[in-house]
């Protein structure tokens, strides 16, 4: 048995293994989708009921943890397997502070009061995102560590059907376009994404879409959030009544030309952090030593701020070598050695850039992270490259005009049906209100005749 683990997850390995799922159970994660705590929640309990109907009758259990074993020991402490534990030894001499489980009851968990020099620590402080696994980056020891189990599922996909998604690169800028069909939602999927964007990417698509097509190939990115509700369907998560915030990042590969433009431009930016590695280890960051920045945070009624995500220069170390090993074992596998396909990718892997990009000034609503690929992109463009840009978006604000203008008349139309409506209404109450009168004088009429 496998507990449902969030949302996601559990979509995804469904439709792998072609799980047929009951309706009532489908209905229910659709219902609560949007809210990680809830679908935990529900996950648990679902598996203590199917549980005990299979122990009724006299039937073993085997669990899959996935490296997130806390749900499953939240389902056998249900099912009265395990004893509980109210107490451990305090490892390191830090706190401990209680949290409550799944089931209800109260377990220690470490919440270290200074983590940044400690690795004990950092383990620590991110052991909460094995209940909430949304973010990428996490202590390198931890056991969900990003989500990078959940890439070589990618290691069943037959060569075939990637030759079909992403075609038969043949230059440099062939690979660029795939991106770019990735981020426009005609390509479904890359090596580094599972999925095609999520809910709060639609809010940087233009910028991600422009990006990509001059260079920049994203494979993860989020928009800068201050404060909104965490019930929101595109940027919430977490449990009811809570704010989510977030810095806006942005993770991608660049060829050598863009990166040497790219790093004397970041010089003028103090508010972004960068780091970056080579294939070959070739390290650049502007940050002074190891760092952890947290990238999402949440603060909801009676609990500690939460921060699932971060971005962590030890871990981003161990990351790149993943990242970049998909280009071969991923995409390049998928074509002969000799071909020309093969040979693109594997010059993309040699000499690109893995790089990622922290904007700190979240409050600020004029901070604009694609400012610096705005930067790099337009000193590298001849003045007929500048010119179609500027038609582009002057043909692409003509067409917002338009929408927003079609947008006003079905407005003015709604206006106008709703002014009628409740004018028709307001004379219903009066034709109601004369009716009620002349029944209330035909009644008395009647009773005077009766007389």
């Amino acid at each position: 048995y496998l507990p449902i683990q969030n949302y996601n997850s559990f979509l995804k390995f469904t439709n792998w293994c072609k799980t047929s799922v009951p309706d009532h159970i489908g209905q229910a994660l659709n219902s609560i989708k949007n809210d990680d705590a809830a679908v935990k929640k529900y996950g648990i309990q679902l598996a203590i009921d199917t549980c005990r109907k299979l122990m009724a009758q006299q039937l073993s259990l085997h669990f899959y943890t996935m490296n997130l074993a806390s749900s499953v020991r939240n389902v056998l402490e249900g099912l009265n397997l395990i004893p509980r534990r109210h107490e451990r030894d305090l490892p390191w001499g830090v706190p401990m502070l209680r949290r409550k489980d799944g089931s209800g009851d109260k377990i220690e968990q470490v919440r270290p009061i200074f983590w940044s020099n400690r690795a004990s620590s950092y383990v620590a402080r991110t052991s909460e995102w094995d209940d909430f696994p949304n973010g990428r980056w996490g202590d390198r020891s931890s056991p969900a560590y990003g989500e990078l189990s959940e890439y070589y599922l990618a290691y069943k996909r037959p060569k075939v059907a990637r030759e079909l998604v992403w075609g038969t690169p043949l230059t440099e800028q062939d690979v660029w376009s795939i991106f770019v069909k990735f981020i426009e939602g005609s390509v479904k999927t890359l090596p580094w994404c599972e999925q095609g964007l999520s809910g709060e990417s639609t809010i940087i698509r233009e910028n991600l879409r422009w990006i990509n097509s001059m260079g920049f190939l994203t494979i993860n990115s989020q928009p800068r959030i201050n404060g909104a509700p965490s019930e929101d369907p595109s940027v919430g998560w977490g449990g009811k009544g809570g704010f989510v915030f977030q810095k806006a990042y942005v993770e991608f590969f660049v060829p050598p030309h863009l990166m040497d433009r790219l790093l004397t431009a970041l010089k003028d930016y103090p508010n972004l952090s960068y780091h970056a590695f080579s294939a070959n280890g070739t390290e650049y960051t502007n940050a002074p030593g190891p760092s952890v920045t947290a990238v999402t945070w949440g603060v909801f009624p009676n609990q500690e701020i939460i921060q699932p995500t971060v971005v962590d220069s030890a871990s981003f170390a161990a990351w790149k070598d993943e990242a970049f090993e998909l280009w071969m074992s991923q995409w390049a596998s998928a074509y002969s050695t000799d071909s020309v396909s093969h040979q693109v990718i594997k010059n993309v892997y040699d000499t690109y850039v893995l790089v990622n990009i922290v904007d700190n000034d979240y409050t600020n609503e004029d901070s604009d992270i694609f400012k610096i690929f705005a930067r790099v992109i337009t000193e590298g463009m001849t003045k007929d490259d500048l010119r179609g840009r500027v038609l582009e978006l002057e043909e692409k604000n003509e067409k917002l005009h338009e929408t927003v203008a079609k947008l006003k008349i079905i407005q003015s139309e709604a206006s106008r049906e709703l002014k009628e409506t409740h004018q028709e209404l307001s004379a219903s109450r009066e034709e109601n209100a004369r009716l009620k009168t002349q029944l209330r004088e035909l009644r008395s009429r009647l009773a005077l005749s009766a007389i």
